[in-house]
């Protein structure tokens, strides 16, 4: 089952919950796979690294320079699954969505978000909190990440910047249930436009919904809808 997919210059990478895919961009056909039998349920890449997102083992990558393949004989790449983060430095070895930007990485686990950067200590940003899914992190550090809570059903998606270290609350939020975004969808996904607001000075987010698409101006605080028939 596919999970989720992240795209390159020459790659769409898949996770699936039997693995990786890596298909060649250009003919849509299978380049190689790496299996991973305990299932991977997200993926990102920058320029020189895969990450992978386990059920059950933290973050795994793999380095680009391993891929290797072709459309008619696609490789078996496990041999080249490195173990890259895991607990103490994560929440939980159960990691739901990983996305980064540049030197930023967010990472949705079942215990709570992580941020990671090479310039800060793995575990010094973090907030706990199980009921996370999505995640997503700007290139200035600004993390966006959904929740939800069983109480009336609310979705809600949590703006974070990294430059604090009181994690307790969210800097701001949006939820279901109100003029922004109807009452009763669930949140499955999340984008954001940097400086793309009425003015620029601000981020849109494009939110994917069982309803259809709703877009938030964070400026204004003002949205479209775009329902699915």
């Amino acid at each position: 089952m596919l999970k989720q997919i992240w795209t390159d210059d020459d790659y769409v990478y898949a996770a699936t919950t039997s693995g990786l895919n890596i298909i060649d961009l250009d003919s849509g056909l299978l380049y190689a796979r790496a299996t991973y039998l305990e299932g991977l349920n997200s993926v990102w890449s920058d320029d020189e690294i895969i990450y992978l997102a386990t059920t059950d083992s933290g973050i795994k990558v793999i380095d680009k320079t391993c891929i290797s393949g072709s459309t008619v004989s696609p490789y078996e790449l496990s041999i080249c699954l490195i173990d890259y983060l895991n607990v103490p430095d994560l929440l939980s070895n159960e990691v739901r969505y990983i996305h980064g930007n540049g030197q930023h990485l967010a990472i949705c686990t079942a215990s709570g978000i992580n941020y990671w950067s090479p310039d800060i200590y793995h575990g010094r940003l973090k907030c706990y909190i199980s009921t996370a899914h999505k995640v997503f992190i700007t290139s200035t550090g600004k993390i966006y990440y959904t929740t939800w809570s069983g109480v009336g059903d609310v979705w809600k998606i949590n703006i974070k910047q990294t430059n604090g270290l009181d994690w307790s609350e969210p800097d701001n939020y949006y939820q279901t249930g109100t003029f922004l975004i109807n009452t009763g969808v669930t949140i499955n996904d999340i984008f954001v436009t940097e400086g793309t607001s009425e003015t620029g000075a601000s981020n849109t987010i494009f939110v994917a919904t069982s309803s259809g698409v709703f877009l938030i101006d964070e400026e204004t605080d003002d949205g479209e809808t775009y329902y699915v028939e």
